[in-house]
C-alpha cells in the first residue's frame, strides 16, 4: 500500500512539471551571425548582423558591440540598430586611420541575449590633410609662408613644407623647403624675392600613404627696378654689329627709358657711350656701324622707371680682325693632267683671295687663278681646278691666302699624278699584242696573258693529259679544255705556279703581280668589297648571269676564265677568273686573287701551285 503512493505522488509531480517545460521550450535566445564588415575608409566601416531565428519571442533590441580590442561585449561600445529580425547595419564614423577593430552582433528576446561570432577590420590608412596658410609679413624681399597639417590620415606626418617658385603650379617648377614632421601648423620665410614680382606658394604633407598638398595661392611683392638682361651681340662684321637688351618686367612702374651703354674699355656705363632705344618693356635692339676691326667692344643694357635705373649684365665682343686661315685642303678628281683642290678657308668675315702654288720643286713656278672669296661664314669650302700637268709626276704645291689684315701660307705638300685612264700596248715575246689600261700608279693588261715563251724565248712546256699534269712540279701551260682557238685570244692560257715562278713569263719590264700589287690595286678602285665589279666585264658574254653589279668602270675587262685543277680538271669558266701572283704562300701552295660570277668582291687566297690559272702583267 505504501508503494502504491509513492507512484501516486511521483505521476501527480510529473504532471506538475511537464507544462512547465513545454513553456521554456517555446523561447529561447536567438540565433544571430555577424555580418562581413564593408564599405571600410580611413575613418569608418558598415558593420552590422542577421538575426537567422527569433527564438520564439519578439527581437527587442539588436546591435553591434565594437571596440580596439578583443571580446567588444565586454570592453567595447554598443551599437544598437532597432529591434525584429532580418538584416541590420550601421556605420561606425570617427575612425582612427590604420586602427584593427574588432566587431559582434547581438540580439535580445525574452529568453536573453545572444552573440554572433567575433569578426575584425582595420581601417585604411589616408592620404594626409594640410591647407596652405596665408602669406604674411609680407614685404618687397621677403614673405612668410606656410601650412597647416589637419590630419596625418592616421600615419606618422615624416615630413612637410612649402613648394614655391614664379609660375603656377610650383611644386613642378619651383622650389622645395622642408619645414620638419608632425602634424599642425608651420611656416619659413623667403628671403631675397624680387620686387614686383608674383609667387606661387603649395604646402604639402607625407605620410606612408603618400604626399598631399594644399590650395596653391600666389602673392606680390612690391614693385621695384626693372628686370632688363643684355641680349646677346649678333651679326658682328668688322664694322658693324647688333646689340640691345630685353625687359622682361618693369618692376611694377613705366619704363621711361632704355636702351645699351657701349665702349672700347669695361664698365662702359661709365666711361663709353649711351644709345637710346626708347621705352617701355620687352626687347630692344639697334645696330651699332662705326666700329672698327680686331677691337673688343663692351656692351650693357640699362632701363628706367620711378624707383630708379637698373642694368642688365656687361657684355664683350671682338670685331673679326685677323688674316684668314686654311683649315683644310684635300684633293679629289685625280687624273693623269688634272687635280681638284679642295680647300676649307676661314676667311675671318672678310673678303679674302685665294691661290695655289704648285710646280715639280718647292719653288712651285705655276699658279691657279687668283679666287676671290666675299664675305663668308667660317670653314667655307673652295674648289680649285688645275690642268695641263704630267703623268706619274710629283708635284708640290701649297696655298696662300690674303685679307686686309694678313696673309696666311700653307706648308708644302705633295700630290703625283696618275695612270689611270691612260692606254697602251705591249708585245710579248711572239709579237702578241695587249692592249694595257692606267689604274691609279699601274699599268695593267687589259687581258690574260697568252704567251708561250718567256720573254728571253724560251719555251714554256704544253701540257695536255690530265695524268701528266698531276705529277708536274715544273713551269707547264695549257689551254682550257686544250682547245687553243677557242680560248687563246679571248681567255688565254692557263699556267701552273712553276710557269709564274721563272720570274720572266710577263713581256721585258712587266711582272706577275705580287699580293702587294693586287692589294694596291684592291685599294684604289674602292676596296675589297667593291673591286670586284669594279673591274668585271659586263654581261653574259664572258660571265655567268647574273654577274652582279659589273661595271669595268677602270677598263681592267675580267673574264671568267676558270681553271684547271691540280688534277687537271678543266671547270669553273664563266663562273670564276683567278689570276696568279708572284708570291709563294708555302710549299704546296701559292697566292692568287679570284672574282666570281655571284659577288661584287675580289678575293686573295692561296691555292696549289699545280692548278693552272690566268695571268695579268703589271708594271
Amino acid at each position: 500500500m505504501k508503494t502504491i503512493y509513492i507512484s501516486l505522488f511521483a505521476l501527480f509531480l510529473i504532471s506538475a512539471i511537464l507544462p512547465s517545460c513545454d513553456r521554456e521550450e517555446n523561447s529561447f535566445p536567438p540565433g544571430i551571425i555577424t555580418a562581413s564588415v564593408d564599405e571600410i575608409t580611413g575613418t569608418s566601416a558598415r558593420v552590422g548582423g542577421k538575426i537567422i531565428d527569433n527564438g520564439g519571442a519578439e527581437i527587442t533590441d539588436r546591435g553591434v558591440y565594437w571596440s580596439t580590442s578583443a571580446d567588444p561585449e565586454s570592453s567595447g561600445t554598443k551599437l544598437q540598430s532597432g529591434s525584429g529580425e532580418g538584416t541590420f547595419y550601421e556605420t561606425l564614423a570617427g575612425l582612427t586611420s590604420g586602427r584593427k577593430y574588432y566587431v559582434k552582433a547581438y540580439a535580445v528576446n525574452t529568453a536573453g541575449i545572444s552573440y554572433g561570432e567575433e569578426t575584425f577590420f582595420t581601417t585604411q590608412i589616408s592620404m594626409p590633410e594640410v591647407t596652405t596658410s596665408a602669406v604674411s609679413e609680407l614685404t618687397s624681399t621677403t614673405a612668410k609662408i606656410g601650412g597647416n597639417v589637419i590630419s596625418d590620415g592616421g600615419f606618422e606626418i615624416t615630413e612637410r613644407g612649402i613648394y614655391w617658385g614664379i609660375e603656377p603650379n610650383p611644386r613642378l617648377k619651383g622650389s622645395k623647403v622642408v619645414a620638419g614632421s608632425g602634424s599642425g601648423e608651420f611656416s619659413t620665410t623667403l628671403t631675397g624675392l624680387s620686387r614686383d614680382y608674383t609667387y606661387y606658394v603649395v604646402a604639402y604633407a607625407t605620410n606612408i600613404k603618400g604626399t598631399s598638398y594644399g590650395n596653391e595661392i600666389s602673392f606680390s611683392t612690391e614693385p621695384g627696378l626693372a628686370t632688363v638682361v643684355t641680349s646677346a651681340v649678333f651679326n658682328i662684321t668688322p664694322s658693324t654689329a647688333t646689340a640691345g637688351g630685353n625687359i622682361s618686367a618693369n618692376g611694377g612702374a613705366e619704363v621711361t627709358d632704355r636702351g645699351i651703354f657701349w665702349g672700347r674699355s669695361a664698365n662702359p656705363v661709365s666711361t663709353g657711350m649711351k644709345l637710346t632705344l626708347g621705352t617701355g618693356s620687352g626687347s630692344f635692339a639697334a645696330t651699332i656701324d662705326t666700329l672698327k676691326p680686331a677691337v673688343t667692344y663692351y656692351i650693357r643694357a640699362y632701363a628706367e622707371n620711378t624707383a630708379g635705373i637698373s642694368y642688365g649684365e656687361e657684355k664683350s665682343f671682338k670685331t673679326p680682325g685677323k688674316p684668314p686661315k686654311l683649315d683644310k685642303a684635300y684633293y679629289s678628281d685625280l687624273t693623269p693632267h688634272d687635280i681638284t683642290f679642295n680647300l676649307q678657308v676661314d676667311t675671318c668675315i672678310l673678303v679674302t683671295s685665294l691661290v695655289v702654288e704648285y710646280g715639280t720643286t718647292s719653288s712651285y713656278g705655276s699658279s691657279s687663278a687668283t679666287v676671290n672669296i666675299p664675305v663668308t661664314k667660317a670653314d667655307t669650302v673652295i674648289t680649285v681646278d688645275i690642268s695641263g700637268l704630267s703623268q706619274l709626276t710629283y708635284y708640290h704645291y701649297r696655298v696662300r691666302l690674303e685679307n686686309d689684315l694678313g696673309i696666311f701660307i700653307s706648308d708644302d705638300k705633295e700630290f703625283r699624278t696618275v695612270l689611270t685612264g691612260i692606254t697602251g700596248t705591249v708585245y710579248d715575246y711572239e709579237n702578241n699584242p695587249y692592249e694595257t689600261i692606267g689604274i691609279g700608279y699601274q699599268e695593267w693588261m687589259t687581258g690574260n696573258l697568252r704567251a708561250v715563251r718567256y720573254n728571253d724565248g724560251t719555251k714554256i712546256p704544253l701540257v695536255r693529259p690530265d695524268s701528266v699534269w698531276v705529277k708536274l712540279t715544273t713551269a707547264a701551260y695549257c689551254w682550257y679544255e686544250n682547245d687553243s682557238i677557242g680560248n687563246c685570244n679571248t681567255y688565254g692560257a692557263l699556267y701552273n705556279w712553276y710557269a709564274v715562278h721563272n720570274g720572266n713569263l710577263c713581256p721585258s719590264g712587266w711582272r706577275v703581280p705580287s699580293n702587294e700589287d693586287v692589294t694596291k690595286l684592291v685599294n684604289y678602285v674602292g676596296g675589297a668589297g667593291t673591286a670586284g665589279k669594279m673591274l668585271k666585264e659586263p654581261g653574259n658574254n664572258f660571265w655567268n648571269s647574273p654577274n652582279v653589279d659589273s661595271t669595268d668602270f677602270y677598263g681592267f675587262s675580267a673574264y671568267g676564265g676558270g681553271k684547271r685543277s691540280e688534277s687537271g680538271i678543266d671547270d669553273f669558266k664563266k663562273v670564276e677568273g683567278n689570276w696568279w701572283t708572284s708570291d709563294e704562300y708555302s710549299t704546296l701552295n701559292a697566292s692568287f686573287f679570284n672574282i666570281l660570277f655571284n659577288y661584287s668582291n675580289l678575293f686573295q687566297a692561296y691555292y696549289n701551285k699545280k692548278t693552272g690559272m690566268s695571268v695579268r702583267c703589271v708594271r
